[in-house]
């Protein structure tokens, strides 16, 4: 009979793949065979992956393990974890971790886990510092703290941009969430300039951003948000979620016709009719054939007096030149429901060369249809009740004009009721 020792490696891992490592143990205790053949086995699942905090002990404790040859060569993926309102110590962290690293010559994914509230910065500076300082050039994916870095954070000096750049070489993934009130050109195009600085060799691209203003951005003098010549060569997924771009930037984002993943939600445009149009075009038109996966959420969540298109979704998963009608098509019916048209997405922009034209055929001719733009109308009544009202300042101010306000609340009481008396008839019937 067989012994487990002498199992193809594929049975192996679905045997062992429930196993707690107590358990995978106890295997190696069977014999020096069973031993040599599984202890690498064991010591993947005792580290992968390896979570700290960062109290000084727990760094200490990484460094000890770095020390074990064996054991050190089995640890690829390290979260950092702080404790809530724990103190973080940088002066004294920074060293630990670079001593840690140092002794951990295979570490490749490093997720960096906040609290949401927190000063995402304060916690990616230090664990940045240490694998720049230990040359740690094995790192190929990093997450950071859903908390929010400061955008103004990157305005990095030109050292400093050199050790980011020879240090994360090899890095292929980045998921990075970035705290902003309102871009401002020369801050976004530090930001991203950093981005490629690290990006020559990156294939998965996250960025979201954690915001309060809902004012559109302003681009640079060159129409955009990225530097004139920005380019990630080797970009294969791309995830923006309410990050400022034009379709400028995105066709320099799109650089790659090998891109297989494009997911972009709640990204803000000036002209959302006529830009996202272009946009999509351009991934048609550039020959963009091995998209997997395509989803647009397009302005979903974020007014503009500018209004021209309701919120919708396009979701495509598969070959989206295939024929068939792969694409499925989601905008508002009314205040609480949804309409979806299947379409081929592909055909519906070799087509089509009017946005006017391609829009209405996307969506069946129900773009502009009442209920489907409700939701939206409804949306910029209240932002533009709530924008008026923040000017109109503190309600115990001596110089808040109680009059004005009051027109401005009846304005908006009377936009809202013709809006929910539309739903109301149009349910009832």
């Amino acid at each position: 009979m067989a012994s487990l020792a002498s199992l193809p490696q594929e049975l192996v891992d679905m045997i062992f793949d429930d196993l707690s490592p107590t358990n995978i143990g106890k295997v190696r205790l069977i014999s020096r065979d069973h031993n040599a053949r599984f202890k690498g086995l064991f010591w993947y699942h005792v580290f992968q992956p390896l979570q700290i905090d960062l109290r000084p002990s727990c760094v200490e404790r990484l460094t000890e393990l770095g020390d074990d040859f064996e054991v050190a060569s089995h640890i690829h993926d390290i979260t950092i974890q702080p404790r809530r309102h724990q103190e973080l110590k940088v002066s004294l962290i920074t060293p630990l971790l670079t001593k840690a690293f140092v002794g951990l010559p295979h570490i490749k994914n490093i997720d960096i886990k906040v609290a949401y509230g927190t000063n995402g910065f304060d916690y990616w500076k230090p664990v940045m510092d240490a694998v720049i300082k230990s040359k740690r050039r094995t790192v190929e994916g990093i997450s950071g703290p859903r908390a929010g870095i400061q955008m103004s954070k990157f305005k990095l000096s030109e050292s400093q941009m050199k050790g980011y750049h020879n240090t994360f070489i090899n890095l292929k993934s980045l998921d990075i969430t970035v705290s902003v009130q309102c871009e401002r050109p020369g801050l976004t195009e530090r930001f991203w300039s950093f981005i490629e600085n690290i990006g020559n060799q990156m294939e998965r691209l996250t960025m979201r951003t954690t915001r309060t203003s809902t004012s559109i951005p302003l681009p640079n003098v060159y129409g955009g948000f990225l530097p004139v010549n920005f380019n990630l060569p080797k970009l294969k997924e791309l995830r923006l979620v309410d990050v400022a771009v034009t379709p400028m930037d995105l066709k320099k984002l799109l650089g790659n016709v090998e891109m297989e993943v494009i997911d972009i939600s709640q990204c803000r445009m000036m002209n959302p009719k006529v830009d996202w149009f272009e946009v999509l075009k351009h991934l048609r038109d550039g020959n963009f054939t091995k998209i997997k996966e395509l989803r647009f959420m397009i302005s979903s969540q974020h007014g503009s007096e500018l209004y021209d298109l309701p919120n919708l979704l396009i979701d495509i998963n598969g070959d989206w030149t295939s024929g068939g009608d792969s694409c499925r098509v989601i905008l508002r019916s009314g205040l609480a429901k949804h309409d979806t048209v299947q379409k081929n997405l592909w055909d519906e922009l070799g087509a089509n060369d009017d946005q006017d034209e391609f829009w209405s055929s996307l969506t069946d001719s129900k773009w502009t249809l009442p209920r489907a733009t409700r939701w939206k109308r409804l949306q910029i009544a209240t932002e533009t009740y709530r924008s008026a009202m923040s000017r109109l300042g503190y309600v115990y101010s001596s110089e808040y004009d109680g009059q004005q306000a009051w027109i401005v609340q009846e304005e908006y009481d009377r936009k809202a009721a013709e809006i929910r008396e539309e739903e109301a008839l149009d349910t009832s019937q």
